[in-house]
């Protein structure tokens, strides 16, 4: 069997809906109230107290996680993923998720729990929800995969019962088992693979086409014919037309690619050279770009003017902005990551150690990749 240590979770609230029924158990009723108290230490207490966690009051999420892991799909318990909709209930039932598998005495502590919010996943948002949601769900899904490559697993049981074909489907293209606890069934279950595949070629034909969908988000369609010489929607070739959502907001045709279609781009080599076209340039001047506050921060832009300068001047980023720094010598270790919708960079010297912010004019995840890649070349020297 393959070595599994991290797990991929989406949540629901199943775990508030229990806890607010007229006949809910008395510990599940004190948990809610807890929770809305803001008293966290009687929280965790009620948590550790949990006798079986296979019980169904204490939802979806909990049981399956201890299905999962009595089945044997997890070899060990380093990470895990809970995936939370924007929504006050999600947000919540996910930091009490986030307590109970951090601490228990039932074998499900992970030695790390990470809370993701998903952007716009909220269906009573309903165009937010279909046009950008459901898309950000597949995408931070695909983000965790790809961090834990050959050693993750998702269970799909909790959240929107809509996101289960495309969990099923994104394992699928990127090798990852797919697991499900039905509301019937004592034990999880493994997801077959769906009988469907990708085409790559039709990337490679619209590769433009799919970045400005990445990349923009949302495009209004007559932007969109205009760009690429189409006279009407009716144009648009249809192994096009299946991967992107059309929805009339404020009287206006948008358009943004769909969850299948944020599926299919996660299973495709990504063309950086995408990003080359002017729509996605600044129109800053690069001195305007690059701001910092006082003290030590000001000598460390001094000190590595050369390498601020050459981020700034990328066309791409529209400032670059020193956060902090110490006077501590880091050796020489210059580093760039995605951090939400920005980029990081640490720069480490004699002079010590500075933080940048780096703020791009597109924020999608592949868009911050390419030009990461960019700025790894200059850190290099390259």
């Amino acid at each position: 069997m393959e070595y599994k240590d991290t797990v991929i979770c989406t949540v629901g609230a199943s775990l508030i809906a229990n806890a607010t029924r007229p006949d809910a158990p008395s510990e599940l009723k004190q948990l809610f109230d807890e929770y809305q108290a803001k008293n966290f230490s009687m929280v965790s207490q009620i948590l550790r107290n949990v006798k079986d966690p296979k019980e169904k009051k204490w939802g979806a999420e909990i049981n399956s996680v201890a299905s999962l892991i009595e089945k044997g799909y997890l070899t060990s318990r380093q990470t895990m993923y809970l995936l939370v909709s924007d929504t006050p209930q999600g947000e919540m039932t996910g930091e009490i998720l986030k307590q109970y598998f951090t601490v228990n005495e039932n074998g499900l502590e992970f030695k790390s729990v990470k809370l993701i919010k998903i952007e716009k996943l909220n269906d009573k948002k309903r165009h937010e929800f279909r046009l950008q949601g459901l898309r950000n769900l597949v995408r931070e899904m695909a983000n965790c995969v790809k961090d834990n490559l050959g050693r993750v697993v998702i269970n799909a049981t909790g959240g929107y019962k809509a996101t289960i074909a495309y969990a099923v489907l994104l394992g699928q293209v990127l090798n990852v088992p797919v697991y499900y606890l039905f509301e019937t069934f004592d034990e999880i279950i493994p997801l077959l693979p769906l009988p469907v595949s990708f085409d790559p070629t039709v990337y490679e034909k619209y590769v433009k086409i799919f970045a400005a969908l990445e990349y923009s988000q949302l495009i209004e369609e007559l932007h969109f014919l205009r760009k690429f010489s189409f006279r009407s929607w009716a144009e648009v070739p249809s192994e096009l037309k299946i991967f992107i959502d059309r929805e009339t907001i404020d009287q206006k045709q948008i358009l943004s690619l769909n969850p299948l279609g944020q599926i299919y781009i996660e299973s495709v080599e990504w063309d950086c050279s995408t990003i080359e076209d002017e729509d996605y340039f600044s129109d800053k001047p690069y001195q305007d770009k690059i701001t910092g506050s006082g003290g030590h921060a000001i000598k460390f832009r001094e000190e590595n003017r050369k390498i601020i300068e050459e981020i700034a001047k990328l066309p791409w980023v529209e400032l670059v902005s020193v956060t902090g720094s110490t006077e501590i010598e880091g050796g020489s270790s210059n580093k760039v990551w995605i951090e939400k919708d920005h980029l990081r960079v640490s720069l480490s010297g004699k002079a010590g150690t500075g933080f940048i912010l780096v703020q791009t004019t597109c924020k999608s995840h592949k868009f911050l990749e390419c030009v990461m890649k960019r700025i790894q070349s200059i850190l290099r020297g390259d």
